[in-house]
């Protein structure tokens, strides 16, 4: 609650990409962890009331800046920037503030022991008998710490003034809030820079833990990245603990796991590939006798890349930038390169999974998605730079070279022009780009084929072809029996969420109606609707004593569901297909024909009437509407 009224504050936090550049130099790392987190930030009086707490053991206040806060990370960043930068300070300079603090502890301290001193009267101390009252007398009297954090002179954002440290800047780098890493090109280099980095911490009363500290080493724990001179690798016992994990059995366990990987998703090759079927992955999936035949592959398949987590070399300023496409029919992914010592080192990895509308992109067009979100990613490291290209297609040149675009090109020019691209074609089986890649990165030709057995579901409902001439079958003209014809339609939940459905039943092979009606549903969705038409049809046909149907109608999704060539797995949906089937085991024979919407426009025409009239109609064999024009199409 607390959160959902709190205006958030704007405070550009850092990227953890751009943290773990520019350490390419170094021989010499440290990494320090600030002691307490944001439990050092004191809570200002009215902090303390708008986020206090009621449990069964009273009424409490937040006397430190607790986690979960929305703002809490944003402050807390601040105070560390800018003893970092140096950008402001208190009045009167670090030191007085410091003495302040020191005088309003030693008071602070000194009241409170007076008031747990059994010893020491109190003007209610006779009449204090509960933890309440003893709460309530203590909170009467102000505390020297409090009112100092609540006085203007603290917020030294807003009423204090330039900084005059001669310790800042201490280096060109900013923290990832409490975690700080830097390094040196020597020994004594690194050494000094944190000299400088206590001493300027110690003057901002920062405490720091020594015992989560790193001082002075060849390599550091950052952000749960192991960095060294060479590069950059995911830390080993946690993607050991990962590639031992068994298979996920719940979407809550499978959602755990993937979020584990999309941490370390720069040192995953193909991930996006890989796990596209996870991601799909619903609750209903994982019940008994569910086909998860690609799910496992591709999860076995990921602890594997995982456990052979390669080596990322630092980003190289100085050297070119080279990047490897790939795309396929639901993922794109692409590889960040440098080359070292003659051969094409990963610096990164990077990929996702192809949203519903781009499922149908042109494989181009596909890879230059790839591009445009390698880019971004890192877009900081490419500015001025000339980019290699490698792709798999040449017509990738086509946007850069043609004088006239049209469609999505057009879009893709533009944003692909602040870029200087040299773009190649990489073909099939090509031996002199492999042999340039080093051994832990995968060339991408023939990378289609090998993985087919891991495409994703479709997004929408499990859907198997049907030969159209059993789907696409005719009502023969000479036959004899009764047909039904059914429809429905409905508003938006926007427009009302009310609906109509309407069915008919026919007489062949003269084509007179039996019965003809429509109903006004106050509260449903399209396909319910048309299950609902459905359903009184044949309920219609069993109060005549008919026992051999043919159901015929519009709705795709209704027909194929019953005879399984569309996966149920909807709830509401599942209650209207157990009802069908139960009403059709009263029939003889039954059978199934889907008709476009033009051959169905009787049922159409009375579920429209009935959606905008907001009132059923039954017309039986006995009244006005006896004939209509038979839909001999069917």
């Amino acid at each position: 609650m607390v959160n959902a009224i709190t205006v958030l504050m704007e405070y550009a936090m850092p990227l953890v990409d751009d943290l773990l550049t520019e350490l390419e130099s170094y021989l010499w790392f440290w990494s320090l962890d600030a002691a307490s987190g944001f439990w050092a930030v004191m809570m200002t009086q009215r902090a303390r009331e708008i986020s206090a707490f009621v449990c069964a053991l009273g009424h409490f206040e937040w006397l430190r800046m607790p986690f979960g806060l929305k703002n809490a990370p944003m402050i807390y960043h601040r105070i560390i920037d800018n003893a970092l930068w140096g950008y402001v300070q208190p009045r009167d300079g670090w030191e007085s503030y410091a003495e302040k603090v020191r005088r309003a502890e030693a008071a602070s301290a000194t009241q409170r022991g007076r008031l747990s001193d059994p010893n020491q009267p109190t003007p209610d101390s006779v009449n204090s008998a509960t933890k309440f009252e003893a709460d309530h007398r203590a909170l009467a009297e102000s505390d020297p710490l409090q009112d100092l954090v609540n006085s203007p002179e603290s917020d030294m954002f807003a009423n204090g003034e330039l900084d005059e440290s001669t310790l800042t800047p201490v280096f060109d780098r900013r923290s990832f809030v409490d975690n700080i890493c830097f390094g040196g090109t020597t020994f004594e280099d690194c050494l000094a820079t944190l000299s400088r980095l206590l001493a300027r911490l110690a003057e901002c009363r920062i405490s720091i833990s020594f015992t989560k500290s790193i001082f002075v080493q060849p390599a550091v724990d950052f952000l749960s990245r192991e960095v060294f001179q060479h590069g950059i690798r995911a830390n080993p016992a946690t993607l050991a603990a990962i590639a031992e994990l068994p298979f996920r059995t719940s979407k809550k366990g499978m959602q755990g796991f993937l979020g584990a990987l999309n941490y370390y998703s720069r040192f995953i090759q193909n991930m996006a590939v890989y796990g596209a079927v996870l991601y799909q992955l619903k609750g209903a999936d994982f019940a008994d006798g569910c086909d998860l035949v690609a799910a496992k592959s591709a999860f076995a398949e990921l602890k594997t890349k995982v456990a052979n987590a390669p080596i990322l070399r630092h980003f190289d300023s100085a050297k070119e930038v080279h990047i490897m496409l790939f795309a396929n029919a639901w993922a794109l992914i692409s590889t960040l390169l440098q080359t070292h010592d003659g051969l094409l080192h990963p610096v990164r990895f990077c990929g996702r999974v192809l949203e519903e509308n781009e499922v149908n992109y042109h494989p181009v067009e596909k890879e230059v998605l790839v591009l445009l979100h390698i880019l971004k990613v890192g877009h900081t490291l490419f500015a001025g730079k000339t980019l290699h290209v490698y792709t798999r297609s040449s017509t990738l040149e086509w946007v850069f070279t043609l004088k006239s675009l049209y469609g999505r090109a057009v879009s893709f020019a533009v944003l692909l022009s602040p870029y200087l691209l040299k773009v190649k074609r990489i073909r099939e089986l090509d031996a002199d780009f492999a042999q340039l890649l080093q051994a832990t990165v995968t060339p991408h030709i023939g990378l289609d084929e090998s993985l087919s057995h891991l495409a994703p579901p479709s997004k929408n409902s499990t859907t198997v072809r049907l030969d159209s001439e059993l789907l696409y079958a005719h009502v023969p003209q000479d036959c004899v029996g009764h047909v039904l014809s059914f429809d429905g339609s409905a508003k938006t939940e926007k427009n009302g969420g009310y609906g109509s459905c309407s069915w008919i039943l026919w007489s062949l092979p003269s084509w007179d109606i039996v019965i003809a009606a429509s109903a006004h549903l106050p509260s449903t969705t399209v396909n319910i609707a048309e299950y609902t038409g459905m359903n009184n049809g044949v309920m219609a046909a069993l109060e005549r004593g008919l026992t051999d149907l043919i159901i015929v109608g519009a709705s795709r999704l209704a027909i194929q569901q019953y005879m399984g060539v569309m996966a149920c797995k909807k709830e509401a949906l599942q209650l209207e297909l157990a009802r069908h089937k139960k009403l059709t085991e009263q029939l003889s024979s039954v059978r199934y024909l889907h008709v476009l919407r033009h051959y169905n426009a009787a049922a159409d025409s009375l579920a429209t009437e009935a959606l905008e009239s907001k009132m059923g109609r039954v017309s039986r064999d006995d009244g006005d509407d006896k004939k209509a024009n038979p839909p001999s199409s069917f």
